[in-house]
């Protein structure tokens, strides 16, 4: 990593010194090297720029610099006058005050410079679109729709020219509850329409996992493992990151976008969900998205989305279901038959996997012409995903993240695969079962 400077005061200089130890190559700039910061700052190798100045003045002579022979360089500025900074500068390079750095965490803020060569970036591409399309997963969670939102805040857009949208339909209650008590409107659309849309932006997934995905892409936001067989004009895959709505708070906040009850909900439940509440697979800036959200949201409404009703007819089918369960090899296998509720299902693998020796939960159930299966791990075993499509990814859809996967499968291809009869549930438990047991040691 290179590092270069401007620095007009010892004294941060002394800590600028101190925190890049050991971090790479750093170069210092004083007022005399002003005409070297261009040279400096102009080879590719460049990962931050930071300038230090209580001369708006000087300070507006270096970003101009900056803008000229460093365009895609991160630049962080420390000046207690921002407010006398033309505003073109504020495009690109992430303003702090000398309190500001000091009560926060330093490589948040040099995060922040990052990412905002990237929000220049997305803005840059969609500012001549009349109309933009934010895709979905088919069937949206809660960290995709708070990215949703917050991307069409960042494009300054409202729901009329850049509607969330998605081929599927939201299906788990607490997904359902959400999109009601915080009004978010979610259009279902078909691969027709896509050609209606001037750009479309896609988040918390990559092409390959839809089933008919756009053949044009302006933007991918995701923090999945990247994916490398589709083409995007942008794509900002973060695969540390634990959610998300972490990358799209970063957004905001170098957009200088204010952040309101509603939004800050969603996001906060978005990482929240996505991470078990910051149990698993997050980052140092997955905490600080928490932190900053977590004051701005509604925690009242963070709890009535966490705790949806269910019907009583709901309550039978678990109840029925929990009686028939099967434990092999630590994993609870249970089918609730047909239901008329999906989001069922994930429900319960969620429930199962709080069983007293249980490292896996399969749950399964027939819903219209499918067969449907959720899997969920305790996290430190093998990757749900990689298990659920090596063992149905011929047979359906199948995949998902490390400690969660789901399979659809269409109820005709045991049938034509196995010559088992549809209406013989029992028998096709038992063989996807076993199959499933299959790839869970294959690699073992």
């Amino acid at each position: 990593m290179k590092s270069v400077f401007y620095v007009e005061e010892d004294f941060v200089a002394s800590l600028l010194k101190q925190y890049f130890v050991g971090s790479g190559s750093t170069v210092f700039l004083r007022r005399s090297d002003n005409g070297n910061i261009g040279e400096q700052i102009a080879l590719d190798s460049t990962d931050l720029f930071f300038a230090q100045s209580e001369d708006p003045e000087r300070l507006s002579k270096v970003l101009e610099t900056v803008r000229q022979k460093g365009r895609h360089v991160p630049t962080l500025v420390l000046t207690s006058q921002p407010d006398r900074i033309p505003e073109k500068y504020k495009s690109f390079a992430h303003f702090v005050s000398m309190p500001e750095l000091l009560e926060s965490n330093f490589r948040w803020h040099v995060r922040l410079a990052k990412t905002m060569r990237r929000v220049e970036e997305v803005k840059a591409h969609f500012d001549g679109a009349e109309s933009v399309l934010i895709l979905l997963q088919d069937d949206p969670d809660p960290d995709a729709i708070a990215s949703g939102l917050a991307l069409r805040q960042v494009l300054g857009r409202n729901k009329q020219t850049a509607p969330l949208g998605s081929f599927g339909r939201v299906t788990r209650p607490e997904n359902i509850t959400m999109v009601r008590l915080l009004e978010i409107e979610i259009e279902k659309v078909t691969k027709h329409a896509l050609k209606n849309f001037d750009r479309i932006a896609v988040v918390d997934l990559q092409p390959p996992h839809m089933a008919n995905p756009p053949e044009e892409i302006d933007l991918v936001i995701d923090h999945h493992p990247e994916q490398f067989n589709y083409k995007s004009h942008i794509k900002d895959i973060r695969p540390s990151y634990g959610a998300t709505s972490t990358v799209l708070l970063e957004y905001l906040l170098c957009a200088n976008s204010v952040i309101g009850t509603r939004l800050a909900t969603a996001m906060l439940y978005g990482i929240k969900s996505d991470t078990f509440a910051l149990s698993r697979e997050v980052n140092e800036w997955d905490v600080e998205a928490f932190s900053y959200l977590y004051p701005l949201a509604n925690q009242n409404l963070m709890r009535r989305i966490e705790r949806p009703e269910l019907p009583p007819a709901a309550l039978d089918a678990l109840s029925l279901a929990l009686k028939n369960r099967r434990v092999i090899d630590k994993v609870a296998f249970i089918h609730l038959g047909r239901i008329e509720r999906d989001d069922l299902i994930p429900q319960m693998a969620d429930f199962s996997l709080s069983f007293e020796g249980i490292e896996w939960a399969f749950v399964s159930g027939v819903f219209e012409s499918n067969y449907i299966i959720s899997v969920r791990n305790v996290g430190y075993v093998r990757a749900a995903g990689r298990v659920l499509k090596e063992a149905f990814g011929e047979m359906g859809s199948a995949g998902g993240h490390a400690s969660m996967a789901k399979a659809i499968i269409p109820i005709t291809e045991f049938h034509h695969r196995w010559e088992i009869e549809p209406r013989n549930v029992r028998q096709i438990d038992r063989k996807v079962q076993q199959r499933f047991l299959k790839a869970l040691h294959s690699a073992k």
